[in-house]
């Protein structure tokens, strides 16, 4: 599918006019805000998505969503297989998404993503919730604390 279509894919409802005909302007609008605001790289709105690369492919599924004015935002693996630099940019976007008050869950296996955009973190161990960690201003999250509630493996005092 091109980008046009997968970003109006989940509000095809809202661009319907008499039941059944679409609003090709309001979608392409919507699809051009998307590019602009996500800095999705493609030559145009109409290009296919599986052509782009990964961090690309990543911000058209996340304007896919974000076209629904969610106010909870569940992202697993968001940036599984994206180099370093989409990285970055979607990590601005989950941001940006958190300051203008939507509430974003992040499921996620690597521990550098989670301790850089987490604001509080609950660890699972064998389908069971071991525990929760939050950031603070003096207490910041860290690899270790983690891991322990992770495996169950308890720290040793450094002293």
């Amino acid at each position: 599918m091109s980008c046009l279509d997968n970003i109006n894919l989940s509000v095809l409802g809202q661009d319907a006019k008499l039941g059944s005909i679409l609003d090709r302007n309001k979608a392409r609008e919507r699809a051009d805000i998307a590019f602009a605001t996500l800095s999705i790289r493609a030559a145009d709105v109409g290009v296919a998505a599986g052509g782009l690369s990964g961090g690309n492919q990543q911000k058209v599924l996340l304007s896919r969503l974000l076209a629904t004015a969610p106010k909870v935002l569940i992202l697993d693996e968001p940036t599984r297989g994206v180099d370093v630099g989409a990285k970055s940019e979607i990590y601005s976007i989950i941001d940006n998404l958190a300051k203008s008050g939507t509430a974003i869950l992040v499921i996620s296996s690597d521990l550098p993503e989670i301790i850089g955009i987490c604001d509080r973190v609950i660890i699972m161990r064998a389908g069971r919730i071991e525990g929760e960690l939050r950031r603070t201003a003096t207490s910041p999250l860290n690899q270790e604390d983690i891991m322990a509630l992770a495996t169950g493996v308890e720290q040793l005092d450094a002293s």
